[in-house]
């Protein structure tokens, strides 16, 4: 029982401000507990990536992988671990934990922690993070799949490897001629030679994937949007083999490359120089639509790119139709 002095005013329901936390916390409980669904699975699943996370950085590291990788992987690793913070705090609240000891354990005021990891902060805070496929399939796009960097070069042969290789050389001479850095100044961060890195980068040579990320990263560009041309050029993609759909994909893939290589101009500024519609082309960069030759050549040299380089690819395209054609009427 609270002994009463004899000041005059409202009685005193509480000891002292601990005890008022405490009232506090436990009405907190009985007001929002239902709402907060356990959550060990999804702080366990994402404690799991962040270790994953963790691993990569230090294996780039020790690989001297470019800072902007490193500076991706980093990045990455502070939001998994913001993310599992914000888990972690759901999961002890739905176990009925008051914020007076949340705040204690994180080193800061009650009041700041409720802020901080209220109901609608947690919510926006995990429902904004990837699903843990997509979060996985970062982590090969950024390093490579293979565990070390193999610093062979190849020269591409056959027509499609050649055309692919083009396709790169367009993307990444442009990147060489408009970007931070030099040629001589990315082969000496990639501890390659120059010439290595020179032929490289103009198509004469194909690299590994992880090194060709490298360079590409390096010369302030977009290394995923590369990935379809360089499986391409370096042989591992070999389209005779691919359905209709899945040409049809890589040929705007292509056509992408070479966007992005000019610009990004507006689809209405190249729906005039290539005389198609604007649905036309938007569909082709994407590769849901493919127009025929004469317009995909239009395209590609509204593109500032010489249509020889697509070519191979769209025939390749246009075969596979008239054999998924054939196919579908003798099924």
């Amino acid at each position: 029982m609270l002994k009463q002095t004899g000041k005059t005013g409202a009685r005193r329901k509480y000891c002292d401000n601990r005890c008022r936390r405490r009232a506090q916390d436990a009405r907190d409980r009985a007001r929002r507990a239902p709402a907060l669904p356990a959550t060990s699975e999804q702080s366990s699943a994402i404690a799991s990536d962040i270790q994953g996370l963790a691993q990569q950085l230090l294996d780039g590291e020790r690989r001297h992988a470019p800072l902007e990788v490193r500076f991706k992987l980093s990045k990455l690793l502070n939001r998994e671990i913001r993310c599992y913070l914000a888990a972690a705090v759901q999961e002890e609240r739905a176990a009925g934990e008051g914020w007076a000891a949340i705040g204690e354990a994180a080193g800061i005021p009650a009041a700041s922690a409720r802020a901080s990891w209220n109901e609608a902060k947690v919510a926006a805070i995990l429902t904004s993070r990837p699903a843990r496929s997509a979060f996985r399939g970062v982590l090969p796009q950024t390093l490579g799949a293979e565990r070390t960097l193999d610093w062979a070069f190849a020269r591409p042969s056959g027509r499609l490897q050649r055309a692919a290789a083009r396709v790169m050389r367009t993307y990444l001479t442009g990147l060489a001629e408009t970007g931070p850095i030099s040629v001589d100044d990315v082969a000496v961060q990639a501890g390659l030679p120059r010439d290595a890195v020179a032929l490289g980068v103009g198509g004469e040579l194909i690299a590994s994937w992880p090194v060709t990320y490298m360079l590409a990263a390096l010369l302030g560009g977009q290394p995923g949007i590369l990935r379809t041309a360089w499986e391409a050029a370096s042989g591992e993609l070999v389209l005779d083999e691919q359905p209709a759909a899945e040409v049809k994909r890589y040929v705007g893939e292509m056509l992408r490359v070479l966007h992005v290589a000019a610009g990004e101009p507006e689809t209405e500024t190249l729906s005039a120089l290539a005389h198609l519609d604007q649905d036309a082309v938007a569909d082709a960069l994407v590769g849901t639509r493919i127009p025929d030759w004469s317009g995909t050549e239009r395209l590609a040299a509204s593109l500032g790119a010489e249509p020889s380089i697509v070519q191979p690819f769209w025939q390749c395209w246009s075969m596979a139709e008239v054999v998924d054609e054939v196919r579908h009427h003798v099924a």
